[in-house]
């Protein structure tokens, strides 16, 4: 009897081990059946907005899958708007480069943020202008910006245009007490320096309550001022459209409310008494303005835009829901000896806001790799071996992919969740994934900065996308020349 009891428990114990070794090869097995090449990628019926996450800022990879996504979608699909994390005010200009006037790209896009000025980009900007070249009116690809964070930009491109239509409201545009360069200054006084590595003087109690003396009066001004000017923009919308177009008069009205949604975040900051969070309740509100700002910006392109819209930004912007970046904050507020409830600085971000909008319509696919090599992109655009770091992430799900033959692959959950296993690993299992932004301000030669585990967060993936495209090795993007 004791010999029988003893054989079953070697039977049961030599089967849960041959499980466990074999989940990795098993999970495999279910990838190739549900994953597939980026360019098969297949999206639901009655989607209106693609969301496409990038999971650093500076790989060439995902830059470059942008234009992999964009073509399957505008062949198969009907897409013909891409949308992008950076600035509204120079959508107008991309657009006049892809419909074939004579510009020179670097031109186009010298005001935008230098992590768009790669070889990776130049292809996809490139890819659609020559598309437009043989496209009819009603099928011509379209570019916008959907971000509101330099209000500099904006500034003289409203002031040519209302200069031209109406001298009234061009005076009492000019007439705002804050400059846009003050403003910036602002912002970054009350946020910079807790967020920026290469300085730790926080801003003290005593010296916040001196800015708020001074500015919020003028700011509250300003705010006002701005508001009764979109109202009168709206009044006067057809004497406006008749002096212009209605596209330049839509434009400009866009413009308007990012300058709004620029000065009106600036003084709810000041509002607020944020004097005993330094630098971090200032970011989290200006950063809650920003993305909402951002999915009013979207919400208008779909409504003129011709088909569904790809929108293309950071994870973190994209994801439906994600919860680690609250602990992200919190962990920078310890290390500087700052104690702040994990809920003050959580932020819905344009993602989370677009589902709950758009529901179903909404379909957003984050990106990872295996193997990361991660760099500022200040020092990738002046230094040819700028200091680096190569980061793996290593999770069972991740781990499957780097077994199949391709490089890059295409996985919709709702497909994969047909299998239990991967149903578990979606929905039940945190998993590190990566999660970088620009690193400018990080010195990857300084060993406190090379710590893999401060550039990946725990995520629940069903929560936060729809999908996912996974590469094998990430690379550093290639500087527009």
């Amino acid at each position: 009897m004791r010999r029988r009891l003893y054989l079953a428990w070697i039977t049961v114990i030599l089967i849960l081990l041959t499980a466990c070794s074999s989940q990795p090869n098993d999970l495999t097995n279910k990838l190739e059946k549900y994953a597939v090449p980026v360019k098969q990628l297949t999206i639901p019926d009655g989607v209106q907005i693609i969301g496409l996450g990038e999971a650093t800022h500076n790989n060439a990879e995902f830059q470059s899958v942008r234009l992999d996504v964009f073509k399957v979608l505008v062949e198969k699909y009907g897409v013909r708007t891409l949308v992008l994390e950076e600035e509204f005010a120079g959508s107008e200009l991309m657009n006049r480069y892809l419909s074939g006037e004579d510009i020179e790209l670097k031109d186009v896009w010298e005001d935008w943020i230098p992590m768009y000025h790669t070889q990776e980009m130049a292809a996809l900007f490139n890819w659609m202008r020559e598309y437009n070249r043989s496209a009819s009116s009603e099928e011509q690809l379209q570019y916008w910006g959907m971000d509101v964070q330099r209000p500099n930009l904006i500034q003289p491109i409203l002031d040519k245009y209302l200069k031209d239509v109406d001298c009234d409201l061009y005076r009492e545009f000019s007439s705002i007490n804050v400059s846009v360069d003050d403003l910036m200054g602002l912002f970054y006084l009350l946020v910079g320096d807790e967020l920026d590595s290469d300085r730790d003087r926080a801003l003290t109690a005593s010296m916040y309550k001196r800015i708020q003396h001074q500015w919020s009066p003028l700011l509250q001004k300003d705010v006002r001022l701005i508001e009764q000017l979109i109202h009168k923009m709206n009044m006067k919308a057809d004497h406006l459209i008749s002096k212009s177009s209605k596209q330049l008069y839509e434009i400009a009205m866009q413009n308007m409310l990012s300058i709004y949604a620029y000065y009106s975040s600036i003084n709810d900051s000041l509002i607020r008494d944020y004097s005993k969070g330094y630098g971090f309740l200032h970011f989290i509100s200006h950063s809650q303005n920003r993305d909402t700002a951002m999915k009013e910006k979207v919400d208008w392109i779909i409504n003129q835009a011709n088909g569904p819209i790809l929108i293309a930004g950071h994870n973190g912007h994209i994801a439906k829901k994600i919860k680690a970046s609250g602990d992200y904050f919190v962990k920078i507020a310890e290390d500087k000896g700052n104690s702040i409830d994990n809920e003050m600085l959580e932020i819905t971000y344009i993602g989370e806001q677009l589902k709950k909008s758009y529901g179903d319509a909404y379909y957003t696919i984050g990106t990872s790799f295996n193997e990361g090599v991660l760099a500022a992109d200040s020092m990738i655009r002046s230094d040819k071996n700028p200091p680096s770091l190569t980061v793996r992430i290593d999770n069972i799900l991740l781990n499957s992919f780097m077994k199949l033959p391709e490089d890059a692959y295409f996985l919709d959950f709702d497909r994969a969740m047909q299998d239990k296993q991967l149903k578990r690993i979606l929905t039940k299992e945190m998993l590190k994934m990566p999660h970088i932004g620009s690193l400018n301000g990080v010195d990857l030669n300084d060993p406190n900065s090379r710590n893999s585990d401060d550039y990946q967060f725990e995520m629940n993936l069903d929560e936060a996308y729809d999908a996912l495209i996974n590469f094998r090795h990430a690379n550093l993007f290639t500087p527009y020349r």
